[in-house]
């Protein structure tokens, strides 16, 4: 009997608005045999929550996406899920068949009857083919190094390793001494410990036996394998200080968390923001979500750090105060006494900020005189000074003038002690030339002691003309994507992030002399071109703009790309009044957003492979709730907390889910747009709520803590 003695682990389950994704390295193989009849094993690392799906594939990965001439098995956990230390095998019941049985909890679907013995792979995934998310690998032959993009559809008998895979840490490839092996398989059979350490020992291949004879090496000779997890106490987070003194305009700092001891297992928790400041008074490192910080703590974490700014405006405040509270954390940790740390936000001492009231000031030409005025604060406690940089773009010394005047495109502000603002006017003239959208772009500078640039200090000043209006109407951004990896590609084969127009009108319409952008202060930042029977939309028909970053490639070609992370995308006539504008949300691969179905202003999430580019978003048979995300309330609970939906919707299925997995409630909103739970019989935890209608799901987390 070969053994390891390994130390100890947590089992974390963590969900947001969504099912906790597996993560890499949350099962491991064991053994893979592919002299027929076909079969493999791996364990589970943590625990998984009911009918959680996994799919297992031959097919290699190309570098961006996989082969599809090979076979997938799709193994599904039973309702009560698995839990950590699990082992599964599945093989094929006889070499005569393509069906395959398991050994173990769970249900497969479809095999994996032709592992080949020149060597073979296994790539399991989470997700669908087309959105794969990796979680473990393993190889009879050498992983690649290079991936193969040149194989004419087909993949070879080896791959490279898609992220986030790594050899030695979550994949496994042991060749023999030709560099493949028929069959291989770890050759001990008994585990405890964590499951960090378990997984380093299963990852390190001199642990392994290979052999292409199936008396040594194949499924007969695999061990019965055992593992066990130690629990140790959870880490105890607190701040490492109480108080923290904030500046407004000051460089970052950083806040310290300490972990006692340390972190095992990865861990999550969040900060929330209360008191008088608002997320609006900070920038911080990660973002403010709503009121509140996520973090997320690797394992063997001791110490954790993140950045707060107090950010300057132009408003004399005072001293304003908050409260950062660890209001919640994942199983594995506790939240110490020291929970909460103090923040003063002060105005900094003997020292004013100068900023522009907004980034953009909008006119048209025919306005005539138009003030800008920049805010002075706390006061000036002094005479000061600053500069006013003129930066023509478009706009012409022949379309303005400035009062004061300014010197080689600069105006001097001067002001006397206790100023509050300065004010200084841009005259347009009116003339009949047709020009479209013009601009300036005025920058603060030169600030004499004790000045700085405050939260704007610079902004664009627009223009749009009043000659020869172009109307344009009936046009209406309808869907977008911001991550497309294999939705749909351009003219050139390219899978581009895309924008869908909508022509609601009855006759058709050109985009061309029209702008689209992807920044509000920047309304013409790409103008489509004339000439072009690309631009031209039919009545009710679509338009896919490809948001990619190279104009160069033709008129549907914009000079920007969407950030999957959320952006606003804004359609704008000739003379830059918008027409249309949405802000996109933070997305995922192959996923969109979009409108219901046309001319409808609810917009939703669209799961990848339910997108509908190119054609009615009605057509759409599964959509996303992001309509319904509502709230729940309190976190933590004690004895009851409340689920708010929108007014709008009724009649959605709620089913509440333990940390293991199981259903602990279920029913169904009714006309209700608030829904009261009872908990007071739960055990303390993490729950996570999810409300469905038909196919689309919405997600939610609750703490219990009585």
């Amino acid at each position: 009997m070969k053994r390891i003695l390994l130390s100890a682990i947590i089992f974390i389950f963590t969900c947001t608005n969504s099912f906790a994704q597996l993560a890499a390295g949350d099962i491991a193989f064991l053994g893979m045999q592919t002299d027929s009849p076909d079969a493999f094993a791996f364990v589970t690392l943590t625990n998984i929550p009911g009918n959680t799906s996994i799919a297992f594939t031959d097919n290699g990965w190309n570098g961006t996406a996989l082969f599809t001439n090979e076979n997938t098995a799709t193994w599904t956990a039973p309702a009560g899920g698995v839990a950590q230390g699990t082992v599964i095998v599945i093989r094929h019941d006889t070499t005569a068949t393509s069906t395959s049985i398991v050994l173990g909890p769970g249900t497969v679907q479809g095999a994996l009857s032709g592992l080949s013995n020149s060597g073979d792979q296994i790539l399991a995934y989470t997700g669908t083919a087309m959105s794969p998310s990796f979680i473990a690998a393993i190889s009879t032959n050498l992983f690649l190094e290079t991936c193969n993009t040149t194989s004419g559809g087909t993949n070879n008998n080896n791959t490279c390793l898609p992220q986030p895979l790594v050899e030695g840490i979550n994949a496994i490839a042991i060749p023999g001494e030709s560099v493949e092996a028929d069959n291989i398989f770890l050759d001990f059979n008994e585990f405890s410990g964590s499951a960090d350490d378990i997984r380093a020992f299963i990852m390190n291949s001199e642990n392994w036996t290979y052999d292409d004879d199936l008396a040594i090496a194949g499924f007969d000779a695999w061990p019965d394998w055992t593992f066990s997890f130690e629990t140790v106490d959870p880490s105890t987070v607190t701040f490492q200080s109480g108080f923290l003194s904030l500046d407004e305009g000051a460089p970052a700092s950083t806040v310290f968390l300490n972990f006692s001891p340390a972190t095992s297992g990865s861990q999550s928790l969040q900060i929330t923001l209360s008191g008088n400041t608002t997320p609006a008074d900070f920038s911080s490192l990660p973002q403010f979500e709503g009121n509140d910080i996520l973090l997320s703590i690797p394992s063997g974490t001791t110490t954790f750090s993140f950045s707060l700014t107090a950010i300057a405006d132009v408003l004399a405040e005072g001293t304003e105060t908050g409260t950062l509270t660890i209001s919640s954390a994942s199983p594995g940790l506790v939240i110490g006494e020291e929970n909460s740390l103090n923040l003063e936000v002060n105005d900094p001492i003997g020292q004013s900020f100068v900023s522009f009231t907004s980034s953009t000031i909008n006119t048209n030409e025919g306005a005539g005189a138009v003030t800008v005025t920049i805010g002075i604060a706390p006061a000036a406690s002094a005479d000061g000074s600053f500069s006013i940089l003129i930066t023509e773009n478009e706009l012409s010394s022949a379309d303005y003038t400035t009062t004061p005047s300014a010197v080689g495109g600069i105006i001097t502000a001067n002001f006397l002690a206790g100023a509050t603002e300065f004010s200084f006017d841009i005259n347009l003239i009116d003339d009949s030339e047709v020009e479209g959208n013009e601009s300036l772009i005025l920058t603060l500078d030169e600030f004499s002691a004790g000045f700085s640039a405050g939260q704007f200090g610079s902004a664009v000043f627009n223009v749009s003309d009043n000659d020869g209006v172009v109307i344009v109407s009936n046009l209406y951004i309808n869907e977008v994507m911001a991550s497309n990896t294999n939705t749909i590609t351009d003219e050139n084969g390219e899978f581009d992030d895309w924008i869908e127009i909508y022509n609601g009108a009855a006759s058709s319409q050109d985009l061309a002399g029209l702008y689209i952008t992807d920044e509000i202060s920047n309304s013409t930042k790409y103008q489509f071109p004339t000439g072009d029977n690309n631009t031209i939309i039919p009545a009710g028909g679509f338009k896919l703009v490809w948001a990619d970053n190279s104009p160069a490639q033709g008129a549907l070609h914009t000079n920007f790309a969407i950030s999957a992370a959320g952006e606003y995308v804004g359609l704008y006539n000739t003379t830059g009044e918008l027409i249309d504008s949405i802000t996109v949300p933070a997305l995922g691969p192959n996923q969109s957003y979009g409108r219901i179905e046309e001319l409808n202003n609810n917009w939703i999430t669209f799961l990848s492979g339910t997108t509908t580019p190119n054609a009615s978003n009605a057509s759409s048979s599964i959509k996303g709730l992001s309509q319904i995300a509502g709230s729940v309330f309190p976190s933590p609970a004690a004895d009851y907390f409340s689920i708010q939906l929108n007014d709008q919707l009724s009649n959605l299925n709620i089913h509440i889910f333990d940390v293991q997995g199981n259903l602990v409630h279920a029913g169904n909103s009714g006309s209700h747009s608030v829904i009261q739970i009872n908990c007071s019989s739960w055990a303390n935890g993490f729950y996570l709520v999810r409300l469905g209608n038909g196919n689309a799901r919405a997600y939610h987390k609750i703490v219990v803590a009585h």
